[in-house]
């Protein structure tokens, strides 16, 4: 299985990291071009053991992903980190499970953890291929996603003002 982990520092207040994430329709956003996101489902409000379900596709051709919400610590204005954890239930890789994990630093200032477990198909020849084109592709969703997140709270943190 690989493991593809990524923190990196954002200029907005714990509270406004959690509304962007907890909020599923940003992974609409959050997915490079030309891939377009629809939500098909979500159990709400989010809690541990909601369900989501959303279609991946480049046009008429697509894939179905079902995660689960395996764990879930809201923000709270008394702690300084909260996250989730979604795991698919089904979904184009045969294994998945996506750690968030968000830090409030004090001053505006916060930390966003992305530590990702897959696999593409299971067997030695599924690792070969995780390695090869997953790994390679979950790279660079992550560093899309970062240029993505400084966009987004930006807007979100002048809108607050």
């Amino acid at each position: 299985m690989a493991r593809f982990t990524h923190t990196f520092r954002v200029r907005a207040p714990l509270s406004i990291v959690w509304q962007m994430h907890e909020d599923p329709s940003a992974l609409k956003e959050l997915t490079p071009p030309p891939v377009q996101v629809t939500i098909l489902h979500l159990d709400e409000p989010l809690r541990q053991g909601s369900e989501l379900s959303f279609r991946l596709g480049v046009g008429p051709i697509g894939a179905v992903w079902h995660a689960v919400y395996d764990e879930f610590t809201p923000y709270n204005q008394e702690l300084q980190e909260c996250g989730f954890v979604d795991r698919a239930i089904s979904s184009p890789f045969h294994l998945w499970t996506h750690r968030h994990t968000f830090r409030g630093l004090g001053d505006n200032t916060s930390t966003i953890t992305d530590d990702a477990r897959f696999e593409l198909l299971g067997g030695k020849v599924g690792s070969l291929l995780t390695w090869l084109v997953g790994y390679p592709a979950i790279a660079f969703l992550f560093l899309f996603r970062r240029a993505k997140t400084y966009r987004m709270l930006a807007r979100l943190t002048s809108a607050s003002h």
